[in-house]
């Protein structure tokens, strides 16, 4: 089910999970115990531990805001911001930003927990002790502390991980090296997560409250490991990215316009050249038909079918187009040779289409490359 968006000003889109639903009703009911002895009625002390569980997403929408804000300083654009079931994520875009930058946007998350911290507890000293109210904004005071310290811890997903990570890439001058040791660094912090609540089991400690801290720290560890994991993937890709090179990506291929006829073919490729299917050179042709091509396109191209244009008689190959036999690949567009690595992808990104036609510097063509062939080369395990 698709999460509901909200508009609240000028802030991102924000997209909220019904898991948060979920979070500011586990948390109250955690809370509630706490509360009880503070004095009030059952209805007063459910608002407030309702109370709680808002604050608490609030907190997150805090952080998530401090992000955007720092990330939109440094000219990304921001998509969307999303409140789920384990907290929430800030989604944006930016072409290309600096490790300082990088830096600021990864820490100002925990920076706004922090500032939270100080303002619940600065609350704390003018309610009266020992009341509802005086344990809800304790207890808000020290889960933003709790919140900044596990989002500093230096393994991705995290956000010290996402800042550790610019600093290595910075340092190392390799990005994707600085990508996977922090995403080793966030798998073995998910097993800690897991192994703390088990060792208080272990030392004979387990209470029915360990236990769910036990249920709790795996389903959190597992969101960690897969946000490492996909962490990892990425590093892979990117490592791939680098080594992509127009040149020797080009296949080559004869290119001919569709009315180019089979008889004509036929004589580039030799006698009886039809009585060969299995081995026939057509399938390198590239039928390129420049008409009622779009801005940015050269037109689309066409590739040959060849058992189509082997069941074609001899007798009628000399009359019959070329594009009678052939099959549509999609809209061509230009590449110059000489992209490689990002530059290369982004110039794809840029005009994306089916078909690449790979041009030398005087304009003539080198191959083609095949969007599909890319998107499988770097999806590859």
């Amino acid at each position: 089910m698709p999460s509901p968006t909200l508009r609240l000003g000028s802030l991102p889109p924000l997209r909220v999970s019904p898991g948060t639903l979920v979070t500011i009703a586990l948390f109250a009911m955690l809370l509630f115990p706490a509360l009880s002895p503070s004095g009030g009625g059952p209805l007063v002390i459910g608002l407030l531990a309702l109370a709680s569980g808002l604050l608490l997403v609030v907190s997150v929408l805090v952080h998530e805001i401090a992000h955007a804000a720092v990330a939109r300083a440094f000219g990304a654009r921001i998509d969307h911001i999303a409140l789920t079931l384990w907290g929430g994520h800030t989604q944006y875009r930016a072409r290309r930003m600096s490790a300082g930058g990088s830096i600021l946007v990864s820490l100002a998350g925990p920076a706004a927990n922090g500032l939270l911290a100080l303002l619940f507890t600065a609350a704390g000293n003018i309610v009266d002790p020992g009341s509802g109210l005086a344990v809800l904004v304790s207890t808000m005071s020290w889960l933003n502390i709790v919140l900044a310290l596990f989002n500093l811890l230096p393994g991705l997903p995290m956000d010290g991980g996402r800042a550790l990570e610019s600093v290595l890439g910075a340092v190392l001058r390799d990005e994707v090296v600085g990508t996977r040791i922090t995403a080793w660094l966030g798998r073995a912090i998910a097993v800690g997560v897991v192994l703390w609540p088990l060792s208080w089991i272990v030392r004979g400690a387990g209470s029915g409250l360990s236990l769910l801290m036990l249920v709790w720290a795996i389903l959190i560890a597992s969101m960690l490991w897969q946000g490492a994991t996909a962490a990892l993937d990425g590093a892979r890709t990117q490592g791939r990215v680098r080594t992509l090179d127009a040149a020797a990506l080009a296949q080559p291929r004869r290119l001919v316009g569709p009315t180019t006829t089979l008889g004509a073919l036929d004589a580039l490729r030799g006698p009886d050249a039809h009585d060969a299917p299995a081995a026939d050179p057509l399938a390198e042709v590239l039928v390129l038909d420049p008409g009622g091509a779009r801005p940015g396109t050269i037109g689309r191209a066409h590739a040959v079918d060849p058992d189509a244009a082997a069941s074609v008689p001899p007798q009628l190959r000399a009359g019959t187009p070329v594009a009678a036999v052939t099959a549509p690949l999609g809209e061509v567009v230009a590449l110059p040779v000489t992209l490689r690595g990002e530059a290369l992808v982004e110039a794809m990104l840029g005009r994306p289409a089916p078909v690449y036609l790979v041009v030398e510097a005087d304009g003539s063509p080198r191959g083609v490359i095949l969007s599909a062939d890319v998107s499988a080369l770097l999806r590859a395990r």
